[in-house]
């Protein structure tokens, strides 16, 4: 058999901090970077509930928070089923309130 160069795609599941949410889209802080417009499925744990939402990478910047080094990672919301967005936006009006 020869060498070929194969191309594809790989899924990866990294743990990220969420440090903003809103109904749109989201900051997050991660460990790795990755490119903008990449387009990625996101999990979203809110009060024990997961939320699954489809999300472009928007923009991306070197970060720390405290020792930890990572990145930023704003990304927008481009999919997301009905009934996870209203899941979504309850849990956005509970965490409003004082």
């Amino acid at each position: 058999m020869t060498e070929q160069e194969i191309r594809g795609s790989m899924r990866a599941e990294v743990r990220a901090h969420c440090l903003d949410l809103s109904e749109g889209g989201a900051l997050l802080f991660l460990p790795t970077p990755i490119d903008a417009g990449t387009v990625a499925d996101f999990a979203l744990e809110l009060e024990g509930d997961t939320v699954w939402v489809q999300a472009e990478v928007r923009h991306v910047r070197p970060a720390s928070r405290g020792p930890v080094e990572g990145y930023e990672v704003g990304v927008q919301f481009v999919g997301i089923d009905p009934h996870d967005e209203r899941r979504l936006r309850e849990y956005l009006s509970r965490a409003e309130r004082p």
